[in-house]
């Protein structure tokens, strides 16, 4: 496997303005860019914002080339792999919080969260349908596995990736950390 210089994308999304989030990400493409960054990963959402409730059906895209925010990822996405998060609708009009893995003017993959929290805070089983598969998939750089948030607390997922060849994990959220640590860090970060 070939060295990987890999950017995480630090944003802060507008909920549901898809118009806004996309022209964050195209600066953060043409930042990361200039760094020689080959796979920049945006956090769960990023095009839509977290906590959508109501907004989902307004905010939700299909993960096709010829929709228009994926039609300029797509074409962002030449010289350099990204993640990015999206509400994703699919034909029978069911909405999955998705990552969607861009290279060379391709969707490549789309994971769709398989574990929604539906407790405290979080209500995504109100207003969202769970993924139903969890498997990797060939880039350039090795064989990659997407999970998004719940789905990494749930180590069967991380094995299943492992048991299809995944050499690499890319894990996203955009959930609120719990506590901090005496290295101030978040303290989600060492449960993870």
């Amino acid at each position: 496997m070939k060295p990987l210089k890999v950017g995480l994308a630090q944003i802060s999304p507008v909920l549901g303005d898809v118009a806004s989030n996309l022209r964050l990400h195209l600066d953060m493409l043409q930042e990361a860019r200039q760094q020689d960054v080959q796979l920049l990963c945006f956090p769960e959402l990023s095009l839509t914002g977290y906590v959508l409730k109501d907004l989902v059906a307004e905010v939700a895209m299909p993960a096709r080339a010829d929709h228009p925010v994926m039609a300029e990822l797509l074409t962002a996405s030449q010289g350099l792999d990204m993640l990015v998060g999206f509400v994703e609708i699919d034909a029978r009009q069911r909405h999955y919080v998705a990552s969607a893995y861009l290279s060379r003017g391709h969707i490549v993959h789309v994971h769709r969260k398989v574990y929604l929290p539906t407790y405290g805070m979080f209500e995504e089983g109100r207003y969202l349908t769970p993924g139903q598969r969890i498997q990797a998939f060939d880039t350039a750089f090795g064989r990659i596995g997407v999970l998004i948030c719940e789905d990494f607390w749930h180590m069967s997922s991380a094995y299943a990736l492992w048991l299809d060849g995944a050499d690499i994990l890319l894990l996203v959220s955009a959930s609120p950390g719990r506590g901090l640590s005496p290295e101030a860090e978040l303290g989600s970060s060492r449960s993870v």
